[in-house]
């Protein structure tokens, strides 16, 4: 495969598409002809699963979102200080606990600015960029529009000092907290338009020929390219390239349906392989290049599983309430949310059930864009972002009402309320998410409702939310505080309700999350990689008292005659065995699921009584 010539290259796409693979094929082929950094903005990346050893000429770094954080306020915190000493109301030490609180979202702030680092620390060296799943890389993509923000907050703070020095002295003054924020102003600007260089910056998007991988690939694209990002091209993975039963003649088919869909956009493919990826270089460099089993023929086999396969029931708790399917990116747990959804409507019309997205990218949007669901069915997407925003400008619509019924000759009122307005504007990405706990916690005591279903996003963001209630309730304290400072500004009563709410929703939420009223179904694919994160969701979700109510082993590969599809069964059935709870297992259709009947019987259900 030929990829394109920049210096910086992203690949990103739906969850489950093969970003890491494509990434560190990528990452290996660079290597031959100079350093290069492999870079992932997944907070649950398993690129240590592929990698097994060192490679000549390339480093990889993982996220370490907390670490950068900590780095990035050890360089300028201070400085933050001084500005908000100087443009508000605000207390220094009030500012401090702010802003060392651990922020929601600090992931995408930290992920984008880090790329950024790399490529100006290692000039000579290639930066390749594995990324989170679509919403979680769309978010990263969008933090060069936080950083500008921030800068413009900082200089709001210190124009309060300028006024003032230049009332008393009649001139104008500059120092260094004025050449500090031009020098972060700039330096965000240079990284932003690093990224936006056609000539030494791309994003690839990556997919599969599966209708709803196609559509969201193309919504990545559009988001992608108003960025101002360029995308030089895409890569369907797991092409068939030699077919040789009529299931991968269709399966062709259904590729180059998906390659017109693209164009005009260049599409090179990468052919699907016969057995599992174990990425050592030779295996990545030799599947680069066309081969159609991954490089190394190996010795088919047969193997029996030590568990029973023909599991296609999953079991209820009675007492929960609140039912999430979680997982890696791409194993399929909208479609498993979707299904228990349905089934459960159709069991009980005379009861209310809702199914609702916590993933930025909304792949719930697409199970129901054609048909409708039941009538006891109420299918929600939280557009946290844009609630966001709207929070945003009410409260900006409040400060300036305010502001009007002042007198007007007090100057520094009317730099600290344009300094409150950019503080608000510059909350972390994360900080919408809150609008998701607050939903979540509604519906979880609204007595209407016999069962909430939630798609989750994908694992390290999935955990991110699971810890919300913890780690965002200080920030959100020391927010609610920071606003109350300006009381005197504010209407009475208006100003912050919907973080208090959150507050409150947070601590309820907390408490459902470790009780009986809520279970978790982890779903995963029959892969080694996939199985290896599995485990470690499961040892997560134990750590933080949050139950498992079971496993879901998605996609796994039919008996049938094809024998590219024997061959890598055998090995599924093994990676399986070594699941630490009996799975339910749901095999790959010839085509994907998409019709809501069809849905409606990909598993069956059973209750546990004894839950109860």
């Amino acid at each position: 495969m030929i990829f394109p010539d920049r210096r910086i290259l992203l690949f990103g796409g739906k969850g489950g598409v093969g970003k890491t693979t494509i990434a560190s094929m990528a990452a290996l082929e660079f290597a031959k002809s100079g350093p290069t950094i492999l870079f992932t903005t997944d907070p649950a990346s398993n690129l240590r699963d592929i990698f097994r050893g060192e490679v000549a000429n390339l480093r990889i770094e993982q996220l370490e979102a907390d670490l950068l954080y900590r780095q990035f306020l050890d360089r300028n915190l201070e400085s933050f200080l001084d500005a908000g000493d100087r443009g508000t109301y605000l207390e220094r030490e009030e500012l401090r606990r702010f802003f060392e609180l651990s922020l929601p979202g600090a992931d995408e702030l930290m992920a984008w600015m880090h790329i950024g680092e790399l490529a100006e620390a290692n000039p000579y060296a290639r930066i390749v960029v594995d990324t989170a799943p679509t919403g979680h890389a769309l978010r990263m993509l969008a933090a060069a529009e936080h950083f500008r923000q921030f800068g413009a907050a900082l200089d709001a703070m210190q124009e309060k000092h300028r006024v003032l020095v230049e009332q008393f002295t009649r001139r104008s003054s500059q120092d260094a907290l004025d050449r500090f924020i031009e020098d972060f102003e700039t330096t965000a600007r240079r990284r932003r338009e690093m990224l936006r260089d056609a000539s030494s910056a791309g994003f690839v998007p990556i997919l599969l020929s599966e209708p709803w991988v196609v559509d969201q690939t193309l919504r990545l694209i559009e988001e992608v390219r108003a960025e101002g990002i360029d995308v030089p091209m895409a890569i369907l993975n797991r092409a068939v390239v030699e077919p040789d039963c009529d299931r991968c003649r269709r399966k062709q088919a259904e590729d180059e349906a998906a390659r017109k869909q693209i164009a005009p956009l260049r599409v090179e493919d990468v052919a699907r392989s016969c057995v599992p990826i174990e990425l050592s270089p030779s295996r990545a460099a030799e599947r680069g290049a066309g081969s159609r089993a991954g490089g190394v023929p190996i010795e088919s086999r047969r193997l029996e599983s030590r568990r029973h396969v023909d599991s296609g029931a999953i079991t209820i708790p009675e007492s929960a309430k609140l039912i999430f399917f979680a997982g890696k990116g791409g194993v399929g747990k909208t479609t498993c949310a979707a299904s228990l959804a349905l089934q459960l409507a159709k069991k009980e019309p005379d009861k209310h059930f809702t199914i609702i997205s916590v993933d930025p990218a909304h792949a719930l949007l697409d199970v129901f864009a054609v048909e409708k669901p039941p009538a006891n069915l109420t299918v929600e997407t939280i557009d946290t972002r844009g609630k966001w925003r709207r929070f945003r400008d009410t409260l900006g619509v409040e400060i300036e009402k305010a502001m009007a019924a002042l007198t007007p000759s007090g100057f520094s009122v009317a730099y600290d309320t344009e300094a409150l307005q950019h503080l608000i504007e510059v909350a972390p990405p994360g900080a919408d998410e809150l609008f998701a706990v607050n939903r979540m916690a509604a519906l979880a005591k609204d007595e209407s409702q016999t069962r909430i279903i939630v798609d989750t996003a994908p694992t390290g963001h999935f955990l991110r939310l699971m810890d919300l209630p913890h780690t965002a309730g200080e920030w959100v304290k020391e927010f609610i505080r920071i606003l109350l400072r300006y009381r005197d500004l504010i209407p009475a009563g208006s100003l912050g309700s919907e973080l208090v709410s959150a507050s409150k929703s947070l601590k309820e939420l907390q408490a459902t999350l470790q009780s009986e009223r809520s279970a978790v179904f982890v779903v995963t694919r029959p892969e080694r990689i996939v199985v290896a994160e599995t485990k470690r969701l499961i040892d997560s979700l134990e750590e933080r008292q949050v139950r498992t109510a079971g496993i879901v082993a998605n996609y796994v590969t039919p008996e049938n005659d094809c024998p590219c599809d024997q061959s890598m069964r055998s090995f599924e059935l093994e990676t399986i065995a070594t699941l630490p709870l009996e799975p339910t297992v749901i095999t790959r259709r010839d085509r994907p699921v998409t019709a809501l009947d069809e849905l409606a019987h990909l598993f069956d259900i059973e209750s546990d009584s004894a839950s109860t």
